[in-house]
């Protein structure tokens, strides 16, 4: 039952083609769709939101509109009070920046490699590097102020603030008067 002479699909135009363009339109103007697209109020009554919206009085209107904005807005105002606060924290975390004052007196390993002062041993193990490997001894006990010259072993001997022997002795003496 056509009005105007043409056929349910539009002038000229077969059921596949017709098809084809309302998919294609469809798709054009299609939203999301969500649970049935709008509800079968809206599809019983069209527009009846906007109807509803204006029986309300002005007085509740102006609420539901300021309310609205006022919880979009106080998410920006949330934003800017962490912002401010955050932003003065990061003035405060330049304080916290590695001091070279205090900066490790260490050249790592790498460092050390690529400049050709690597150190092969252990610190303990001296100038030699003893590491008791066969045909790798040294006997390290046979001069024991070997980093030191006579003339500077005796100027250390002179800063000797406590002996061995004095401390044993004063250990001694305080167990005896304990256990008197």
């Amino acid at each position: 039952s056509s009005q105007s002479g043409s056929s349910a699909f539009g002038p000229g135009q077969s059921p596949a083609v017709a098809g084809t363009a309302r998919r294609r339109g469809v798709m054009l103007r299609s939203g999301a769709r969500r649970g049935g697209g709008g509800g079968i109020v809206d599809k019983m009554i069209p527009g009846y939101k906007d109807k509803i919206w204006a029986a309300l009085p002005a007085g509740v209107r102006q609420h539901k509109v300021k309310s609205e904005n006022d919880a979009f807005e106080s998410s920006i105002a949330q934003h800017q009070k962490w912002q401010s606060l955050l932003l003065s924290w990061k003035s405060t975390e330049k304080g916290f920046a590695p001091s070279q004052k205090f900066r490790k007196p260490a050249v790592d390993w790498r460092r050390q490699m690529e400049r050709g002062t690597m150190f092969y041993g252990r610190w303990y193990e001296g100038p030699n590097g003893t590491d008791y490997r066969p045909g790798n001894t040294h006997d390290r006990l046979a001069n024991v102020r070997e980093p030191f010259t006579d003339v500077e072993w005796e100027e250390r001997k002179q800063h000797r603030s406590w002996d061995l022997m004095r401390l044993g002795y004063a250990g001694l003496a305080l167990f005896l008067l304990y256990r008197a």
